[in-house]
Protein backbone atom coordinates (compact mmCIF):
# COMPACT_ATOMS: atom_id res chain seq x y z
CA UNK A 1 0.00 0.00 0.00
CA UNK A 2 2.02 3.75 -1.11
CA UNK A 3 0.39 6.78 0.25
CA UNK A 4 1.30 9.90 -0.94
CA UNK A 5 0.20 13.29 1.29
CA UNK A 6 -0.39 16.72 -0.32
CA UNK A 7 -2.45 19.58 0.92
CA UNK A 8 -4.28 22.21 -0.11
CA UNK A 9 -4.33 25.58 0.75
CA UNK A 10 -7.19 28.25 0.48
CA UNK A 11 -5.51 29.94 -2.41
CA UNK A 12 -5.27 28.06 -5.72
CA UNK A 13 -2.43 30.33 -7.23
CA UNK A 14 0.00 29.51 -3.90
CA UNK A 15 -1.74 26.11 -3.21
CA UNK A 16 0.51 23.29 -1.72
CA UNK A 17 -1.35 20.50 -3.04
CA UNK A 18 -1.23 17.80 -0.71
CA UNK A 19 -3.32 14.54 -0.95
CA UNK A 20 -3.39 11.30 0.93
CA UNK A 21 -4.91 7.98 -1.26
CA UNK A 22 -3.85 4.46 -1.13
CA UNK A 23 -3.46 3.08 -4.40
CA UNK A 24 -5.62 -0.05 -5.61
CA UNK A 25 -5.30 -2.55 -7.82
CA UNK A 26 -8.39 -3.06 -9.53
CA UNK A 27 -9.18 -1.14 -12.98
CA UNK A 28 -12.42 0.83 -13.87
CA UNK A 29 -14.16 0.27 -17.06
CA UNK A 30 -17.16 2.29 -18.63
CA UNK A 31 -19.92 -0.11 -17.55
CA UNK A 32 -18.92 -0.20 -14.15
CA UNK A 33 -18.94 2.66 -11.26
CA UNK A 34 -15.87 4.36 -11.77
CA UNK A 35 -13.13 4.36 -9.00
CA UNK A 36 -10.09 5.82 -9.61
CA UNK A 37 -7.03 3.38 -8.71
CA UNK A 38 -6.37 6.32 -5.72
CA UNK A 39 -8.93 7.91 -3.76
CA UNK A 40 -7.84 11.72 -2.34
CA UNK A 41 -8.32 12.58 0.87
CA UNK A 42 -8.14 16.55 0.88
CA UNK A 43 -7.10 17.79 4.39
CA UNK A 44 -6.42 21.64 5.52
CA UNK A 45 -2.53 22.99 5.08
CA UNK A 46 -2.85 23.62 8.81
CA UNK A 47 -3.68 19.76 10.07
CA UNK A 48 -1.08 18.02 11.83
CA UNK A 49 0.18 14.62 10.20
CA UNK A 50 -0.25 12.70 13.56
CA UNK A 51 -4.35 13.91 13.54
CA UNK A 52 -4.22 13.14 9.77
CA UNK A 53 -3.37 9.23 10.55
CA UNK A 54 -6.10 9.50 13.05
CA UNK A 55 -8.56 11.38 11.02
CA UNK A 56 -11.76 8.86 10.20
CA UNK A 57 -14.25 11.17 8.23
CA UNK A 58 -12.56 13.26 5.82
CA UNK A 59 -13.84 13.95 2.77
CA UNK A 60 -12.39 11.98 -0.18
CA UNK A 61 -13.20 13.57 -3.83
CA UNK A 62 -12.51 10.86 -6.66
CA UNK A 63 -13.85 13.17 -9.50
CA UNK A 64 -10.82 15.65 -8.22
CA UNK A 65 -8.97 12.97 -8.44
CA UNK A 66 -9.64 11.54 -11.98
CA UNK A 67 -9.25 15.01 -13.16
CA UNK A 68 -5.69 15.63 -12.11
CA UNK A 69 -4.60 11.83 -13.12
CA UNK A 70 -6.37 12.76 -16.83
CA UNK A 71 -4.44 15.90 -16.85
CA UNK A 72 -1.01 14.50 -15.76
CA UNK A 73 -1.41 12.04 -18.68
CA UNK A 74 -2.76 14.22 -21.47
CA UNK A 75 -0.86 17.22 -20.78
CA UNK A 76 1.52 17.25 -17.84
CA UNK A 77 4.18 18.16 -20.81
CA UNK A 78 2.15 21.40 -21.75
CA UNK A 79 2.06 24.61 -20.37
CA UNK A 80 -0.58 25.54 -17.23
CA UNK A 81 -2.87 26.96 -20.08
CA UNK A 82 -2.50 23.22 -21.97
CA UNK A 83 -3.48 21.31 -18.64
CA UNK A 84 -6.33 23.56 -17.93
CA UNK A 85 -7.85 23.20 -21.48
CA UNK A 86 -7.74 18.92 -21.19
CA UNK A 87 -9.41 19.61 -18.06
CA UNK A 88 -11.94 21.93 -19.23
CA UNK A 89 -12.69 19.09 -22.09
CA UNK A 90 -12.86 16.94 -19.16
CA UNK A 91 -15.68 18.54 -17.48
CA UNK A 92 -17.39 20.05 -20.97
CA UNK A 93 -17.64 16.30 -21.73
CA UNK A 94 -19.33 15.73 -17.84
CA UNK A 95 -22.00 18.34 -18.37
CA UNK A 96 -22.87 16.82 -22.29
CA UNK A 97 -25.47 14.69 -22.55
CA UNK A 98 -23.56 12.56 -25.45
CA UNK A 99 -21.06 11.65 -22.40
CA UNK A 100 -21.47 9.91 -18.98
CA UNK A 101 -21.89 12.09 -16.15
CA UNK A 102 -19.22 11.89 -13.49
CA UNK A 103 -16.28 13.26 -14.27
CA UNK A 104 -14.29 9.35 -13.54
CA UNK A 105 -17.05 8.06 -15.72
CA UNK A 106 -15.67 10.43 -18.46
CA UNK A 107 -11.95 9.60 -17.98
CA UNK A 108 -12.36 6.09 -17.35
CA UNK A 109 -14.76 5.63 -20.90
CA UNK A 110 -13.69 2.96 -23.15
CA UNK A 111 -15.22 -0.09 -24.94
CA UNK A 112 -14.50 -3.03 -22.84
CA UNK A 113 -13.93 -6.81 -23.82
CA UNK A 114 -16.94 -9.82 -22.11
CA UNK A 115 -15.34 -9.61 -19.00
CA UNK A 116 -15.64 -5.61 -18.46
CA UNK A 117 -11.88 -4.96 -19.09
CA UNK A 118 -10.79 -2.09 -21.14
CA UNK A 119 -9.80 -2.71 -24.28
CA UNK A 120 -6.13 -1.91 -25.49
CA UNK A 121 -6.46 1.52 -27.10
CA UNK A 122 -10.10 1.43 -27.42
CA UNK A 123 -10.31 3.95 -24.45
CA UNK A 124 -12.06 8.10 -24.67
CA UNK A 125 -8.34 9.24 -22.83
CA UNK A 126 -5.62 7.07 -24.80
CA UNK A 127 -3.34 7.00 -21.31
CA UNK A 128 -5.87 4.73 -19.57
CA UNK A 129 -5.51 1.36 -21.98
CA UNK A 130 -2.44 2.14 -23.75
CA UNK A 131 -0.85 -0.56 -22.52
CA UNK A 132 1.70 1.65 -20.54
CA UNK A 133 1.71 2.29 -16.41
CA UNK A 134 -0.44 4.75 -15.65
CA UNK A 135 1.38 5.68 -12.41
CA UNK A 136 2.47 9.25 -11.45
CA UNK A 137 6.29 9.49 -11.56
CA UNK A 138 6.84 12.68 -11.85
CA UNK A 139 6.31 14.34 -8.73
CA UNK A 140 6.29 17.70 -9.46
CA UNK A 141 3.79 17.51 -12.38
CA UNK A 142 1.58 15.84 -10.46
CA UNK A 143 1.54 18.80 -8.16
CA UNK A 144 1.03 20.77 -11.10
CA UNK A 145 -1.79 18.56 -12.30
CA UNK A 146 -3.58 18.58 -9.06
CA UNK A 147 -3.30 22.29 -8.51
CA UNK A 148 -4.60 22.60 -12.22
CA UNK A 149 -7.30 19.95 -11.66
CA UNK A 150 -8.27 22.00 -8.67
CA UNK A 151 -8.34 25.15 -10.06
CA UNK A 152 -10.84 23.98 -13.29
CA UNK A 153 -12.86 21.36 -10.75
CA UNK A 154 -13.90 24.07 -7.98
CA UNK A 155 -14.42 27.18 -10.79
CA UNK A 156 -16.17 25.21 -13.27
CA UNK A 157 -19.01 27.58 -14.82
CA UNK A 158 -17.41 30.50 -13.32
CA UNK A 159 -13.97 30.68 -15.23
CA UNK A 160 -13.43 31.61 -18.82
CA UNK A 161 -13.20 28.42 -20.83
CA UNK A 162 -10.35 28.43 -23.22
CA UNK A 163 -11.72 25.91 -25.68
CA UNK A 164 -14.46 27.50 -26.40
CA UNK A 165 -16.74 24.63 -24.92
CA UNK A 166 -14.95 21.96 -27.27
CA UNK A 167 -15.72 18.39 -26.19
CA UNK A 168 -12.48 17.02 -28.45
CA UNK A 169 -9.20 17.73 -28.96
CA UNK A 170 -5.79 15.48 -29.98
CA UNK A 171 -2.10 16.51 -30.50
CA UNK A 172 -1.10 18.25 -33.51
CA UNK A 173 1.46 15.21 -34.57
CA UNK A 174 -2.04 13.13 -35.54
CA UNK A 175 -5.07 13.37 -37.71
CA UNK A 176 -8.00 11.52 -36.43
CA UNK A 177 -10.67 10.24 -38.70
CA UNK A 178 -13.48 12.16 -36.15
CA UNK A 179 -12.06 15.78 -36.79
CA UNK A 180 -14.11 16.20 -39.85
CA UNK A 181 -17.21 15.88 -38.14
CA UNK A 182 -16.21 18.71 -35.09
CA UNK A 183 -15.84 22.43 -35.32
CA UNK A 184 -12.06 23.45 -34.48
CA UNK A 185 -11.91 26.17 -31.54
CA UNK A 186 -8.12 26.56 -30.81
CA UNK A 187 -5.05 25.50 -30.91
CA UNK A 188 -2.99 25.42 -27.51
CA UNK A 189 0.25 23.88 -26.97
CA UNK A 190 0.24 20.80 -27.97
CA UNK A 191 -3.29 19.95 -28.71
CA UNK A 192 -6.17 21.29 -31.55
CA UNK A 193 -9.99 21.68 -30.12
CA UNK A 194 -13.04 21.30 -31.60
CA UNK A 195 -16.91 21.30 -30.73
Amino acid sequence: MKKLIIILSTSVSLAIVICLFMLSPSRVNSTASATPIATPVYIAPDTDIKEIRQKKDVKHNKNLYCLALNVYHEARSDSKLGQEAVALVTMNRRDSDRYPNTVCDVVYQSKTDSNGDPIKNKCQFSWFCDGKSDETKNTDKWIEALEVAAYVYNGYGDIRDITGGAIMYHADYVRPYWKKDYTKTTRIDSHIFYK
